[in-house]
């Protein structure tokens, strides 16, 4: 398995358990009531940024044990270099990511113009970081396993 791959794959993982985290986290308090304040924004930016910072240490622990699990199952050792095909394939994902982050803010601002609340507004944007950064790794792996 190329470097570029496990890197995804592990990209992929940690996404996703802080997604669930975000999950869990927002709709717990979402639950108790504390984005009904005044200083919902508030509260829901401080959220944010605690889980940021957790999902940097998830980040660190799943690249470790990942990288360290693979090398004793495979015994294969590091090797991190990157040729033009990684480049290019890490290019590709993260243009269509791109575009999917930017036509979902697009949609986010007509759903403001329309109505919608800040509080929404601000979900949004958080659902979408999170899905165009499973979007990009996931393209990665599908063009890894399918020779691009």
């Amino acid at each position: 398995m190329p470097y570029g791959e496990r890197e995804a794959l592990t990209g992929l993982i940690t996404t996703l358990i802080v997604a669930v985290l975000f999950f869990w986290r927002l709709s717990g308090q979402a639950a108790d009531g504390l984005f009904d304040s005044p200083e919902a924004l508030q509260t829901w930016a401080r959220s944010v940024l605690l889980l940021v910072a957790v999902s940097i240490g998830v980040a660190v622990a799943v690249t470790v044990l990942f990288h360290t699990v693979y090398a004793i199952l495979t015994g294969e050792k590091t090797d991190d270099r990157r040729d033009e095909r990684d480049h290019q394939i890490e290019r590709r994902a993260l243009t269509w990511a791109w575009y999917l982050l930017s036509f979902g803010i697009l949609g986010v601002i007509i759903d403001l113009a329309l109505g919608a609340s800040a509080f929404r507004a601000m979900n949004l944007i958080l659902a979408l970081c999170a899905g165009s950064e499973i979007f990009k790794d996931g393209v990665k792996l599908w063009l890894y396993r399918h020779g691009a």
